[in-house]
């Protein structure tokens, strides 16, 4: 009676391995990561005027922001454009009659 123990072993084996069954997989699985949050992104496009002067002129620049909100992404490129602005004509203009596009990524 040699093969008992060795068919013994296999019975317990196979009932082992279909209890198992339904846990397969779960053990290793990383936890489902939550959703990163989109954020807005906008960009700018404005034009330059000199202040009180009434110059609507030709001249336009472009920036661009991100934010939580539409909002706040507008806001953000709109300071940008007025940054390049300041940056490069100085003190006395303004961007003036902005457009915006933005988008949710």
């Amino acid at each position: 009676k040699r093969g008992t123990p060795v068919k013994t072993l296999v019975r317990w084996t196979v009932a082992v391995s279909f209890m198992l069954l339904p846990l397969a997989g779960t053990a290793h699985a990383e936890p489902a990561a939550p959703a990163k949050p989109k954020q807005w992104y906008s960009t700018a496009t404005c034009g330059v005027e000199k202040i009180g002067k009434g110059d609507h002129g030709k001249k336009q620049l472009k920036g661009s922001g991100k934010g939580k909100s539409k909002g706040e992404a507008e806001k953000a490129a709109q300071r940008d454009v007025q940054k390049q602005i300041s940056d490069k004509y100085g003190k006395g203009y303004r961007a003036h009659h902005c457009t915006f596009r933005s988008s949710r990524r």
